[in-house]
């Protein structure tokens, strides 16, 4: 299927469940408003489990033995900085799930009751968060037959690294490899799926610690991993989240194709506003890599969109389309290394692909109607970059 083919067919793409239409570029809320779910039409979900500020009055605090309270803090704001730049680079969103009240009040990476401490009122809340993640897999398991689940966090730990959890102990990622690939582990793995089907045929420790792993392609940008293949293991001394209620529930762990990794950053990153900027530019990177790498061949190359989703590009010092609504000719005002360029209809259909690109020269709109077209420009990497544009 080529690229315009698919553009096509996530232009209208909505996805439903129990009687609602998931729109991608959308958002929704739970009951109350404190449940968020963005709608995507990427084969990646973003949880946010711990990154909510609403305290409610007449809410009570959880307070139940060996119970955390203290929020991920700005990995709530960091996420929303993945999901636009990962529009950016692909045209495309992930799917995005944010528990907006405070740890305190309900935590989303436990099972039921000890997300709630018992209280009954605070179950649809828990519910709405679950079943947000279950559309967006369904989405995803119709679309793309696979997918990765990613559920964010923040923690303190003494070693400034990332861990990365795939619900295999500090204890085990300690064993040789040849222990590791055995089933008693690959089959308990919350990236077992994975682990029996990629493109690169690799084993279950590759994907754990190799040099194409998750914490090594992070390492590479300078953003220290556990396990990677310059740190395999946590130490015994070492605290290390492998992975919590959210990885189990909604990895390939016991069955499906969604994988899941549990992500814990540390706070330097998430802290400082230009450093929370340069690891999302980062990590979507990885991201988009990594989906290359193991899931899809040439999936940076696809891109998608929404009727609904708003005039984002990749910033108005990148790409400057002028004027904007316009009767008939559009300038391009560009750094980006350009080399061709296509125009979608707003009922998708294709009017015009051109192989070239030139920035000195309007492109004219005269072969399509009035109302919102699309255009898609495509750089020497074959990223993405489109644009909504009003004809008058």
């Amino acid at each position: 299927m080529n690229k315009i083919k698919l553009f096509v067919l996530f232009l209208f793409f909505t996805t439903r469940v129990e009687g609602q239409i998931f729109n991608a570029g959308n958002t929704y809320f739970g009951q109350n408003n404190y449940i968020e779910y963005f709608a995507g039409n990427a084969p990646i979900i973003i949880s946010v489990p711990h990154g909510g500020y609403l305290e409610p009055t007449g809410m009570p605090d959880r307070n139940c033995t060996g119970c955390s309270y203290v929020s991920d803090a700005y990995t709530q704001e960091l996420s929303r900085l993945i999901r636009d730049k990962f529009f950016v680079r692909t045209g495309c969103y992930p799917h995005m799930i944010y528990n907006l009240l405070h740890r305190k009040k309900l935590d989303m990476n436990r099972e039921l009751l000890g997300a709630t401490d018992t209280n009954v009122n605070l179950n649809n809340y828990w519910y709405d968060y679950h079943l947000f993640i279950d559309s967006a897999k369904s989405t995803i398991s119709k679309s793309y037959v696979k997918g990765l689940f990613v559920d964010m966090h923040g923690h303190g730990h003494t070693k400034q690294r990332i861990e990365l959890g795939y619900l295999v102990s500090k204890t085990t990622l300690g064993l040789a490899d040849s222990l590791i690939n055995l089933p008693k582990y690959t089959n308990f793995t919350a990236i077992r799926s994975l682990a029996l089907n990629n493109l690169k045929s690799i084993n279950h420790v590759a994907l754990l610690r190799g040099p194409l792993s998750m914490g090594s392609l992070l390492d590479k940008k300078g953003f220290p991993s556990v396990p990677s293949s310059s740190d395999p293991f946590p130490l015994t001394v070492d605290d290390y989240f492998n992975g919590g209620y959210n990885t189990v529930r909604h990895g390939s762990n016991s069955a499906g194709k969604i994988d899941a990794i549990q992500f814990e950053l540390y706070s330097s990153i998430r802290f400082n506003t230009l450093e929370r900027t340069k690891f999302a530019d980062s990590l979507v990177g990885t991201l988009i890599n990594y989906l290359n790498l193991h899931y899809f061949t040439n999936y940076s190359t696809t891109p998608c969109a929404s009727t609904s989703i708003k005039e984002i590009i990749a910033s108005p010092t990148d790409l400057e389309i002028y004027p904007n609504p316009t009767v008939d000719l559009i300038f391009i005002k560009t750094v980006l290394n350009i080399k061709s360029y296509s125009i979608i209809g707003s009922l998708g259909q294709l009017i015009e692909s051109r192989k070239k690109f030139n920035p000195n020269e309007p492109i004219s709109l005269s072969k399509s109607s009035g109302g919102f077209i699309y255009l898609l420009f495509f750089d020497e990497l074959n990223s993405v970059y489109p644009v909504k544009v009003l004809k008058q």
